[in-house]
């Protein structure tokens, strides 16, 4: 089995070649690196960067504090709220503490205002599997439109709204094109919450008012004109949190996980036991497979504690078992879940659980997770179920609405050839372990041109070069998906 190379480790061959970096066409081509490769020496050579600016993500953060107060008597409150709460602060910011690290890489890579890294305390209190009663789920709390317009992918197996790594890109990309579009980064704020729409609209209001565009004087709901507020109470805490009476711990200005790609798929608790963490450590960095599979994709990465990742290697290497249990079954006519359950050596409440079912029967069709078996009956490849759910619906079930299952099999896009029938996921061939570069953004229709940057903001002190973001056309996070009329054959691709 091919050794694979986590994220941010090895940094000894990142000092290496730090003076070649610049010239990053030439230095990948004189040395022969994969793509795979060369993204991982550029995270590892970004984080020894940040290693040596100090030993403290809370300094580092305090240094890039940029953002102007605004409605300051509410901004009064939400800090005393805060302060009065000092367990519930103490226990959000030590789940952020997971994730901070890669967040503020992040944001100071764009020389964007360091208090965006903190806005998920305020989204989700860092909370990845958060969901709100509106259907905003993941760190960000993006919406399903939204997420799938930043280029956040939904499938029944896997939803990017909870990946750490591309939620984060994508929330961050968001923002990116609202200050653009307001030249305001509270304004920016106002609009993540509510909806670009809306505040284009009440800024257009206000100014056929003669009124002076400010964050005060537009008119938002309640919701909204507390937002802000309370990313600038956090802020305010976080920069002197002895008048507060808070007490903050030294948190260690490194890396706290490390993005691998194995090229299979395996049981998550298989790979939790691989690195040696708990199935719930491994699902607080993992939080965005639905199924109790990781199930692998081109482009997709599986987190794994830094501490944790020679261990994770040197037992994956040795592994001499299947690393997967699980197939996917879809029943051709409706069927009772205890039927197929006895039918693959399961309990009902096995099956039920493993597939996050509410109800007891299933409908012709829908794919669910079994444990393998040597019946290869109606058995469908992993990979052909791992695409995107209908826009109608936020479920992490996936129907597929066929009248005659069987006389219409599915097809991938990727062949012309039907896929082959009792093929059980396990046999799905993969490539070797490799360590995979950062998901790019898709490319997206052209963005309106951004207002010039107002005099009172200035990049973060750190900021590194970059490449010209792909322009992003806004998307009003009040908008309803329209969902699609549904055939009568649903082909999958992936």
């Amino acid at each position: 089995m091919n050794r694979f190379t986590p994220l941010a480790l090895s940094l000894s061959f990142a000092f290496l070649f730090a003076s070649a970096a610049h010239a990053d066409g030439a230095f990948r081509q004189s040395v022969g690196v994969d793509e795979g490769l060369a993204s991982g020496l550029d995270m590892m050579l970004l984080n020894s960067s940040l290693l040596r600016n100090g030993d403290n993500v809370w300094e580092r953060a305090r240094e890039g504090f940029q953002l102007p107060e605004v409605n300051a008597d509410i901004v009064r409150r939400q800090e005393r709220f805060y302060a009065s709460k000092p367990e519930y602060f103490r226990r959000t910011l030590d789940r952020s503490r997971k994730y901070l690290f890669h967040i503020m890489n992040e944001v100071e890579r764009r020389g964007m205002p360091t208090e965006l890294a903190l806005l998920p305390l305020v989204e989700s209190a860092f909370v990845p599997t958060a969901k709100s009663h509106v259907g905003a789920s993941g760190l960000w709390q993006f919406m399903p439109a939204t997420g799938r317009h930043y280029g956040l992918e939904q499938t029944w197996w896997y939803d990017g709204r909870r990946d750490v790594m591309e939620a984060t890109r994508a929330a961050l990309d968001y923002l990116e094109n609202l200050y653009g579009q307001f030249g305001d980064w509270n304004i920016a704020l106002a609009a993540y919450n509510w909806g670009e729409g809306n505040v284009s609209r009440a800024i257009a209001r206000l100014q056929a008012s003669g009124q002076e565009v400010t964050y005060e004087n537009i008119r938002m709901p309640n919701e909204t004109r507390n937002y802000a507020p309370k990313l600038l109470a956090v802020r305010n805490i976080l920069n002197d949190p002895a008048k507060f009476g808070v007490r903050l711990d030294k948190f260690p200005n490194k890396p706290y996980f490390v993005a691998v790609s194995t090229g299979k798929h395996m049981n998550i608790d298989i790979a939790a036991k691989l690195a040696g963490v708990s199935i719930g450590e491994f699902k607080e960095l993992n939080p965005a497979f639905n199924l109790p599979v990781y199930a692998h994709k081109n482009g997709r990465q599986m987190l794994i504690p830094a501490a944790k990742a020679d261990k994770f290697q040197a037992n994956l290497a040795k592994w001499d078992k299947p690393l997967l249990t699980w197939e996917v079954y879809t029943p051709p006519a409706d069927a009772n879940v205890s039927l197929i359950a006895s039918e693959h050596g399961m309990s009902a409440g096995q099956l039920m659980s493993a597939n996050n079912l509410s109800s007891s029967s299933l409908k012709a069709g829908q794919p669910v997770l079994v444990a393998i078996s040597k019946d290869q009956r109606d058995i469908r490849p992993l990979d052909a179920t791992d695409t995107a759910l209908p826009e109608s619906g936020d479920s992490a079930t996936l129907l597929a609405q066929a009248e005659t299952p069987r006389a219409a099999p599915a097809v991938m896009v990727a062949s012309a050839q039907a896929v082959p029938q009792a093929i059980p996921v396990a046999q799905v061939q993969t490539p070797p372990v490799a360590v995979q570069p950062a998901p790019a953004l898709a490319a997206a229709p052209e963005a309106p041109p951004a207002r010039p940057k107002p005099s009172s903001w200035r990049p973060h002190p750190r900021q590194r070069p970059r490449p010209t973001p792909t322009a992003i056309t806004p998307w009003p996070r009040e908008t309803p998906c329209t969902a699609s009329p549904v055939a009568s054959t649903l082909v999958w691709t992936i």
